[in-house]
Order: structure tokens, then C-alpha cells, then sequence
């Protein structure tokens, strides 16, 4: 049901983000935390996220609801979570406005194919594409057309604009709200030092245990001088850093606390002598945590960032910064704070200062609604202007109705249905273990470390069947449409491209189960194999659009197109594994399907491809691109063929 905005009830808002509560602590989750509650009087938050656990799927996180996507795990930082591009379409249209925390690829897939073009779109901006930077060229568009759609941008510092590029395009869409911290949980009574540590030398670090926290830089600087180290935070690096401890015998003095409540958090921030923030990659934009010790009157030392890291926290005033990286300046600068009281003290004075002062939490609650409030109001203040949509939009927009129609399509084609399109996968299952058994007996050979690449391969020959096959009838079955020119026909082609798309995802789940199950877990190849797995995409989509316009001009040559996948699907090397064929024949050399798989198989087994395989593929795709625009052009005729 639709939550209106009018006088009577608060208006809704969506955030949007991969993880929440109480699934992972961290800064990110914190902050949204902090805008749900302060702004509970003003709007009716909602949280969608992506979750591993198997607990309930519905859940209430601090008066929130939360919704949780089941997900099998990350790949490349990004949760493997198939169905939270269709959930947050769906969820869109219960809310008045659309919070999305960046960056988040599988969001701006469902935005930047122009869904939910009626909410207002808010993006919160924590942080830049750092971790895996040479994906940039396939995130970065998406990111792009989130950034248009969206009404407002909100950054924590202007310095994240000037030194993000991607932002700098939108300047004029960006809005600085410095985060804010409510500082009386931090007033607690005079603490003795010598109730945890009489020795009087505490270093506290808090975050999440990943690579660009720098916390092995910390342990390391400690390995060099006598002071003690507490670390707060849970992580995949936990394992590591556990080892580099033990290693440089640093057990009786570095303890990894793992996750604590905040009520903990808040006493040990208050119990430090000094906090440490040892970030070294531009994804640390803020440190919530350095705000935190310095509400606590803790002074700092911090890293030398381009970002609002040391701009929060300021060199000789609050905090001492160094180098990022660098374990001996850390060390030196948290040493000559533990050696000097008084400077630990004064400067202490001057974070609680400047937390009170420039980042107050009513001052982020209120920059925080005006943002919102003004993007709610911004659609209805627009509606009334007239514009027309520049020509570049018109593919976009055929893309964005075809998506649609093959979303339609699939909901009503299992209306009914206890499965839906798991069906599919029930019976790709089912097919995958008679072929996995047959091949196995006939090759003697271990099939149970071949069945994950089987199945994949045949997700991947039953979606290019399909859309071939859908696209010789496509034209056909929608021939009242074309005829009154309500549609370009293009858009039916496309359609069976989306909709075999959807029905492969369902089908994707055979392989990953088995993949799991059978196979090491290691996804360290799947990035090597996008390229050829686009190329295989691209080559579909064009291959569809070519033999569906000829078969609709030309009635006999659909049983053709059927006879001849049947015999490329036996002469390819689809369900035959490498050493059951012979790779010098004539057939498997000329045979595009060969090629056509082998550019992004290989890959994922590590194996790196052939170069006459990629040439062939090349040559192959730039032969159907010139065909399918000759085919566009043609297709304007397409009423007089039906």
C-alpha cells in the first residue's frame, strides 16, 4: 500500500544499502541508523538490504522495519543477492521517497534502467569505488545514471566533491551535511585509568576488520614501542591480523575485542588514552569513529586522506596526522601523546569542542530533513513543466519498457504457480544430473567436479535458445501493437531477450548451489570472465534481433533456425568436456559456439584464452552489428510483414 505525503501521516522513505543490523556493525550502518531515528517525526523509515543469515526474512531493528534478500555470500565486496534488484522494484511504489547509500552497484542497476522514475531519489554518498578500481569502466555508467535521476546528492564534506570526479559532475545536485553526534551519551563520570590499565598507555581502535582500515599498520607500529592496543570491530581480516599478532608476539599486548555493544563502545572510548585512526585508502571519506572519541574527549591520530578524514579531525588541533601506510610515524605520533599528558589533555578539550560544536547531531537532523523534505516536494513542483525528452533517451526508453514487459510477462505466466519460475531451475536440475550421469559413464571420468561448469554451460545455451527461438515469434505475437504503431517492434525483440534473462537468473541458481557444494569457493576468475560473458550477451541479443526480423519476413525459415540449433547444440562443445573432443576438427575450428563459450569459460577455470578464439568472437560480433543495423532499418517495415 502507498504512503502518501499529504498532512495527515508522515511521508516514507526507503534506504537502501547491502547490510544493516544486526547483521554487521560499522559507520555506514551507524549513520543510517542515526537518520531513521532522528527523523522518525518526519518521516516513516524502511530499510532494504541483503542478508546471509537464515533467520526471518522480516525483521524490526530500533522501531525500523527491515527486510532482508537472501544473500549466498560476497563476490568482489558485493553481495551475491540475484533477487534484490526485483525486490527493491517492487518496493519502490509503497514509498514516497528513495534513499540510496553509496555505492551500491546492484541499486543502481534498478535505477539506472529508469525504475522508479516516479519516487524522488536521494543518494547518500559515503564513499568512491576504491577496493576493486578496475571495475570502474562497467560500475561507473551506472553510478552515472543514479546520479542524474537523483534530486539531491549528500555528502559528509565538500572535499569528497572536489576530489571525486564522478561528483564533480553533479556539483550543483550536492548537498554538505556533515554527520552529527549526540554528544551527552559521552559525559560519563571521572574514570581512574587504573581500572583497565594502570599502566596508563590505552591506544583504542574501532571498525570494520577490512584491508583499508590499516589496522596491520597499527599492530605493526606497536610492535615498536610499549604501548597497548584494543581494536573494536568484527571482519574477514580478523584471521590475518590474529596471525600478524601471534607473529610479532604482541598477544599480551594487541586484543581484537570483536563487536561490542554501543554501551561498551561509549565506556571504552571514554577509558582510552589515545584513538587511533589508521585508514589508508580513500574509502575511509569520514571516520564516524574519530567523531566518537573526540565526543569522548580522546584525542586523535589519524591518516593524511584525501578526504574529510583529516579535515574532522585536524593536525596540531585535535589530532596528530601522518602518513598513510606508514607504521613508523604512526607509532611515533601515538607515542609522544602517551609520553605527554598535558597534550593528550588540551587536545582532548579541543575535539570534545569542535564535536559539540561543528558536528552536533541537531544540526545533521536538520540539514538531513531539508534535504528530504525537498525532494519530496520537488516532483509535484515539476510535473507542471513540459519537457521533452532529448532523442538520445529514446533507446533507453525502449529499453526500460521491454524490461518491463518481460517482467510482466514472467509475474503472469506463474501467477498461480507454488514455484514460479523455479520450476525452470527444478528442471534444469534434473536434466544437468541425467547429462552429468550419462557423460560420466561414457568418459569414465570424476563428473562430480564437472557437473558446476555443465550446468552453466547449459544456463547458458538454454537462455540463447530461447531468445533466438522467442525472437522468430516475438514480432508475430505482437502484431496489433505494431500495426497501430504504439511500439516500435524492436522493443518486442528486446523484450524476449529480458524476459529469457530472467528466466536464466532463476536457472543460475543449479550452478551456484553446485558450485558451493563441489567446488572450492574460490570466485577469484569470475572477474576475468565478464568481458567474454558480455561478448556472449552482446552476441545473443544481436544474433535475436537479426534472425527474428528475417523469420518474420520469412515464414519458412523458422523450422530452419530450429533444425540448425539442434544440430549446433550437438556440435558444440556445450555439454562435452575438453577431452572428449577433438579441438583441431574442422567442425569444432569453425564452429562459432566453440568460440562463443570458450571466451568466458576458460576464464573461470583459469585457464586463458585462445587469441584466435577472441579474433573469431570480434570478427563474429562485428558482423552481426552491422547486420542488426541493417535489420533496424528495415524493421520500419515490419507492419507490412505481419
Amino acid at each position: 500500500m502507498h504512503h502518501t505525503s499529504d498532512n495527515s501521516r508522515r511521508p516514507s522513505v526507503l534506504h537502501i544499502f547491502k547490510i544493516y543490523y544486526p547483521d554487521l556493525f560499522g559507520g555506514t550502518l551507524t549513520v543510517i541508523r542515526d537518520i531513521c531515528a532522528s527523523l522518525k517525526d518526519a518521516f516513516a523509515p524502511a530499510v532494504l538490504v541483503c542478508s546471509q543469515s537464515a533467520a526471518k526474512r522480516q525483521i524490526v531493528v530500533n522501531d525500523v522495519p527491515v527486510e532482508r534478500v537472501r544473500s549466498f555470500g560476497n563476490l568482489l565486496s558485493l553481495p551475491a543477492a540475484p533477487t534484490y534488484p526485483w525486490r527493491l522494484w517492487r518496493k519502490i511504489a509503497e514509498h514516497d521517497l528513495l534513499a540510496l547509500h553509496a555505492p551500491f552497484p546492484l541499486a543502481d542497476l534498478v535505477f539506472a534502467f529508469g525504475f522508479g522514475r516516479k519516487r524522488p531519489l536521494v543518494v547518500h554518498w559515503h564513499a568512491d569505488i576504491v577496493s576493486h578500481a578496475g571495475l570502474r569502466w562497467l560500475i561507473e555508467p551506472l553510478m552515472r545514471r543514479t546520479l542524474q535521476r537523483a534530486k539531491a546528492i549528500i555528502v559528509s564534506d565538500h572535499v569528497l566533491v572536489d576530489n571525486t570526479p564522478l561528483l564533480r559532475e553533479f556539483e550543483d545536485k550536492c548537498h554538505v551535511v556533515p554527520f552529527g553526534i549526540d554528544t551527552s551519551g559521552y559525559d560519563w563520570p571521572n574514570i581512574e585509568p587504573h581500572h583497565v590499565n594502570d599502566r596508563g598507555r590505552l591506544v583504542l581502535a574501532c571498525g570494520r576488520l577490512v584491508p583499508y582500515k590499516g589496522f596491520d599498520v597499527l599492530i605493526r607500529a606497536a610492535a615498536a614501542h610499549s604501548f597497548e592496543v584494543w581494536i573494536i570491530g568484527e571482519g574477514a581480516e580478523r584471521p590475518r591480523l590474529t596471525q600478524l599478532i601471534e607473529e610479532l608476539g604482541l598477544t599480551e599486548r594487541v586484543r581484537l575485542l570483536g563487536s561490542v555493544n554501543d554501551c561498551e563502545r561509549i565506556k571504552l572510548m571514554c577509558l582510552a588514552d589515545v584513538f587511533v585512526l589508521p585508514s589508508v585508502t580513500n574509502a575511509e571519506t569520514f571516520g564516524l569513529a574519530q567523531l566518537e572519541a573526540m565526543a569522548a574527549g580522546r584525542p586523535v591520530v589519524n591518516t593524511a586522506l584525501d578526504t574529510a578524514v583529516p579535515r574532522v579531525a585536524r593536525h596540531g588541533m585535535e589530532a596528530i596526522t601522518v602518513p598513510p601506510g606508514d607504521s613508523e610515524k604512526l607509532g611515533e605520533a601515538i607515542d609522544s601523546l602517551i609520553r605527554d599528558p598535558e597534550r593528550r589533555r588540551h587536545m582532548g578539550l579541543a575535539a570534545r569542542t569542535r564535536a559539540l560544536s561543528r558536528y552536533s547531531a541537531t544540526a545533521f537532523r536538520q540539514g538531513m530533513e531539508t534535504v528530504y523534505r525537498d525532494a519530496v516536494a520537488a516532483p509535484s513542483e515539476q510535473r507542471s513543466m513540459n519537457v521533452e525528452p532529448p532523442p538520445a533517451t529514446a533507446w533507453f526508453d525502449s529499453i526500460r519498457i521491454a524490461a518491463t514487459l518481460a517482467w510482466s510477462d514472467m509475474r503472469h505466466r506463474y501467477v498461480r504457480s507454488l514455484l514460479g519460475p523455479f520450476w525452470m531451475s527444478l528442471q534444469m536440475a534434473i536434466v544437468v544430473a541425467v547429462l552429468g550421469s550419462v557423460i560420466g559413464q561414457m568418459s569414465n571420468a570424476d563428473m562430480l567436479s564437472r557437473l558446476p561448469m555443465l550446468a552453466l554451460s547449459m544456463t547458458a545455451w538454454t537462455f540463447l535458445n530461447s531468445v533466438v527461438l522467442d525472437a522468430t515469434t516475438a514480432l508475430q505475437s505482437s502484431a496489433s501493437l505494431i500495426r497501430d504503431r504504439a511500439l516500435p517492434p524492436v522493443i518486442f525483440l528486446l523484450q524476449c531477450t529480458f524476459r529469457q534473462g530472467l528466466f536464466a537468473l532463476h536457472n543460475a541458481c543449479v550452478p551456484l548451489v553446485l558450485w558451493l557444494i563441489l567446488s572450492p569457493h574460490d570466485l577469484s576468475h569470475a572477474p576475468a570472465a565478464l568481458p567474454g560473458l558480455l561478448l556472449f550477451l552482446a552476441c545473443t541479443f544481436a544474433l535475436s534481433l537479426v534472425l527474428g526480423a528475417m523469420a518474420t519476413r520469412y515464414r519458412d525459415l523458422k523450422p530452419i533456425i530450429e533444425s540448425t540449433l539442434m544440430l549446433a547444440f550437438l556440435a558444440s562443445p556445450v555439454i562435452w568436456s575438453s577431452d572428449m573432443i577433438n579441438h583441431r576438427s574442422t567442425v569444432m575450428r569453425l564452429n562459432p559456439l566453440t568460440h562463443l563459450f570458450a571466451v568466458w569459460r576458460e576464464p573461470l577455470t583459469g585457464v586463458h584464452v585462445d587469441p584466435i578464439s577472441i579474433i573469431y568472437v570480434l570478427v563474429v560480433l562485428a558482423l552481426l552489428i552491422i547486420a542488426s543495423a541493417l535489420t533496424l532499418v528495415h524493421l520500419r517495415k515490419a507492419a507490412f510483414w505481419i
